[in-house]
């Protein structure tokens, strides 16, 4: 069988590997299907479950809990607190994002090349890693009749203003625009590493370990030679069957979270004082617009383009419509007067606002779970506010009669006049609401192991056999969507990884 379960430990806890990847995201998947290809023995493991598309549904209650981590309960604690979500199932993250294909950019890129001083991570090196992994997810654009009136909205409110748009290119293969991203896409148009490179590495003889969260690296001498975890019992969540893994190389892709948390176990990995550092999580802040006539957000795909306008600034503006009860527990009122706001649902447009870091946090141990800490500094800030009241005003000027702002003490806009108070009020960076789904750069890659994580092959410093291929690689915040640049740089460690024989 290629995929175990928690039901299957009970007759089997012991396996073999040349290398075994821990993950299935854009990492993980990608580093192992390459591996597999290439002829090596890969098994994965996977702390979440499988979960093809047959069984995928918009019913948030069932599919929330056991697509992610904690529910989409998880925290980044600072000034403000900043709730993030990741994937926890076969396909990690990609199952339930909106599969933007954007990459790095070249400035972003430029930069990279400049602090390792290396032509490794620049534009010219990874342009083909790109293009492998852009040919492999069917990157492409939307066809004009997936895509749905809150993006041409915002296309048009920008072409008003003179502001640049930029049609997304997706991962996506015929995508007709259910908006059923954030749940799994139903029609499998969407190419998650659970369409694309799990097949393929499953084809190529790959195993794969389903329920399984690895809490220890197997070292041995000095070298990392497997994992050891325990099955998760998938009604009870419960760690209840011990599980080991003896391999070759491992090759960790648990994201920019989870990666450093297993790596800080253990004294190999604490003794490089980067390692948990260089946390950035690419925040966004929530502009929700009310309009006197009906979008239906709902019917074409959750985002058809963003704003590019202030790209250079670091700033991003877009829309990314979601189900109702999710916009439910967004809203800042309660009661009869959240009853009233719902009911125009149908006249929303949900946007926002994604600032490039200018700064970084941290992740480390504590309380048996991962403690990642962030705040957002005063430049930061003042890009924040001068994005949403920018975008507030695209929906004014669209002819909008509310906008539900992201700022505690005063959560609604009812004209562009209204706008005039933000930076008045807007002293304290607690006031801001705020949220993320790009976590990167806890375990730099670079050249010099006093200002990074692991080498230019991915391979930790002082942990031979130990290889990391997921966002924690990011030498410095990418501004974009970081998908496809994760593939890339997965594509280039499966590549460099060194088995012994």
């Amino acid at each position: 069988m290629s995929i175990l379960a928690h039901r299957d430990y009970h007759a089997h806890q012991t396996f073999d590997a040349e290398v075994v990847v821990v993950g299935t995201g854009a990492g993980g998947a990608v580093a192992g299907a390459e591996l597999a290809e290439a002829g090596r023995d890969v098994l994965f493991v996977e702390e979440g479950g499988y979960h093809p598309t047959s069984s995928l549904n918009p019913y948030l209650t069932e599919s929330i809990p056991r697509l992610y981590r904690d529910a989409g309960a998880t925290m980044i604690m600072g000034r403000p607190p900043i709730p993030y979500a990741e994937g926890r199932c076969v396909g990690g993250s990609t199952l339930v994002n909106g599969g933007m294909t954007w990459r790095a950019p070249e400035r972003v890129l430029k930069e990279w090349q400049d602090l390792t001083g290396q032509p490794d991570l620049g534009s010219k090196a990874l342009a083909p890693f790109f293009d492998r992994v852009e040919e492999r997810i069917h990157a492409k654009p939307q066809h004009p009749v997936s895509v749905g009136e809150d993006s041409r909205l915002l296309e048009e409110g920008a072409r008003r203003l003179g502001w640049r748009y930029e049609h997304n290119r997706r991962a996506q293969d015929r995508c007709v625009g259910s908006n059923q991203c954030l749940t799994g896409c139903p029609t499998g148009a969407k190419q998650s590493t659970l369409l694309s490179y799990m097949p393929r590495a499953l084809s190529f003889g790959a195993r794969c370990l389903t329920q399984v969260r690895v809490h220890e690296l197997w070292i041995e001498r000095g070298r990392c030679v497997g994992v050891i975890g325990k099955a998760v019992n998938p009604r009870t969540r419960r760690c209840d069957i011990d599980v080991r893994v003896r391999s070759k190389v491992v090759v960790i892709s648990c994201g920019a979270v989870q990666t450093p948390y297993l790596l800080l176990r253990h004294r190999l990995g604490r003794r490089n004082s980067q390692l948990g550092k260089n946390f950035l999580c690419h925040p966004n802040a929530k502009v929700v617009a009310i309009y006197p006539f009906d979008l239906h957000a709902w019917q074409g795909v959750s985002q058809g383009g963003q704003i590019r306008e202030f790209l250079e600034e670091g700033v991003v503006m877009a829309e990314n419509a979601v189900p109702p009860g999710t916009a439910a527990a967004q809203i800042p009122v309660l009661g009869e007067e959240a009853l009233e706001m719902m009911r125009h649902y149908n006249r929303m447009a949900m946007t926002g606002v994604l600032v490039e870091d200018s700064h970084a946090g941290t992740v480390t141990r504590g309380f048996d779970a991962p403690l990642a800490r962030y705040s957002i500094n005063a430049y930061d800030h003042e890009r924040f506010l001068r994005g949403v009241r920018l975008l507030a005003t695209l929906h004014f000027e669209m002819g909008a009669k509310q906008v539900v702002l992201p700022f505690s003490n005063m959560h609604i806009a009812n004209s562009v006049d209204d706008l005039r108070q933000i930076e008045q009020t807007q002293r304290s960076r607690s006031t801001i609401e705020l949220f993320t789904v790009h976590l990167m750069g806890t375990c730099r890659m670079g050249s010099d192991r006093r200002s990074s994580v692991v080498n230019l092959r991915g391979e930790l410093w002082d942990l031979p056999g130990c290889y990391v291929a997921d966002a924690s690689l990011f030498p410095t915040a990418v501004g974009v969507n970081p998908q496809v640049t994760i593939m890339a740089l997965a594509t280039m460690v499966a590549q460099r990884v060194e088995v012994p024989n």
